[in-house]
């Protein structure tokens, strides 16, 4: 083999190894402050920073209407003149 073979073929080995390297999955998981539990929707989260301003959790009638208001807003036909 010829030094400029060796050199190219050795190139293209390091740049499929570069290229599948980047292939790898990391792990999916949650994070523990944003872990599912079995409590209803309307008990709310603990320090939930994103929290809506017309509802007082564990409620269920003030979750059930900020979820209808909430949906009126996304409401296309209400939008449009």
């Amino acid at each position: 083999m010829t030094p400029r073979a060796r050199s190219t073929s050795l190139l293209i080995a390091a740049g499929a190894a570069l290229l599948l390297g980047a292939c790898g999955e990391r792990a999916q998981t949650a994070f523990a402050s944003h872990r599912k539990d079995d409590a209803p929707a309307y008990k709310g989260a603990q320090d939930d920073p994103f929290m809506a301003k017309n509802w007082t959790p564990g409620d269920r009638t003030s979750w059930t209407n900020q979820i209808r208001a909430r949906g009126q807003y996304q409401n296309e036909y209400n939008k449009t003149p």
